[in-house]
C-alpha cells in the first residue's frame, strides 16, 4: 500500500480500536498506581531496616566498650 493513502475501515471495527485502547490506558493506570504504592511500601521498609541496623550497631558498640572495660587488665 502506496504511503500516504487513506485507510479505510469499518465504524465497528474503529469504535472496537478505541475501546481496545481506552482499556490499555486504564489497565497502565492501574499498574502505575501498583506500582507507585509498592516503591512507597518499599521506601517505608528500607527506612525501617536502616532503623533497626543502627540500633543494633549502638547496641554492639555498648557490648564492645563494657566487654572491654570488664576485662581490660588494670595496670
Amino acid at each position: 500500500m502506496p504511503e500516504g493513502m487513506p485507510v479505510f475501515i469499518k465504524i465497528e471495527e474503529y469504535k472496537d480500536v478505541l475501546d481496545v485502547i481506552a482499556l490499555i490506558k486504564s489497565k497502565l493506570a492501574e499498574a502505575r498506581n501498583s506500582l507507585e504504592k509498592i516503591e512507597s511500601l518499599k521506601a517505608e521498609e528500607d527506612s525501617a531496616i536502616d532503623s533497626w541496623k543502627a540500633q543494633l550497631d549502638g547496641v554492639q558498640d555498648k557490648i564492645d566498650f563494657i566487654d572491654n572495660s570488664l576485662f581490660e587488665p588494670e595496670i
